[in-house]
């Protein structure tokens, strides 16, 4: 039995927050994992932007903190750079995190030390986002 709508047509889900925080978890294990996705929480004067995962303490108490995989909070960074009004600056960050963690894939983050650090992926990205060609190479991977 339908409702007369389609799932496509909806931009934004609104729930209680327990349900909102299992859904955007299950939602960015599709996309990549969790320590990939950026979160936004936008109210009517302020804003907040934030890793999705919060601050992975239990990575840090497991002693694998400098593994913990910078993504999501940079991502959270572009959206916040679109919000503020940098939309170029978003773009150019986003197309860096395409090429770094979809496209090339030269080195990844596994969240233990078998993957690099934190520091090293993000040294990757930013190289990537100083390349004046950036937004050439972002589209060689979307033909």
């Amino acid at each position: 039995m339908g409702y007369g709508w389609n799932n496509q047509d909806f931009k934004v889900i609104v729930l209680p927050n327990l349900y909102g925080d299992i859904l955007t978890d299950e939602a960015a294990q599709i996309q990549g994992g969790i320590g990939t996705a950026g979160s936004a929480n936008i109210g009517k004067r302020y804003a907040m932007f934030e890793a999705i995962h919060g601050t992975a303490l239990r990575m840090v108490k497991e002693g694998r903190a400098k593994y913990a995989d910078p993504t999501s909070i940079i991502k959270a960074a572009a959206m916040l750079l679109e919000y503020i009004g940098y939309k170029e600056k978003a773009k150019r960050l986003e197309m860096a995190l395409d090429i770094c963690i979809q496209y090339e894939k030269k080195i990844v983050v596994t969240g233990r030390s078998d993957g690099v650090t934190t520091a090293e992926m993000a040294d990757y990205i930013i190289e990537t986002l100083k390349n004046e060609n950036i937004e050439k190479k972002w589209m060689n991977y979307h033909r």
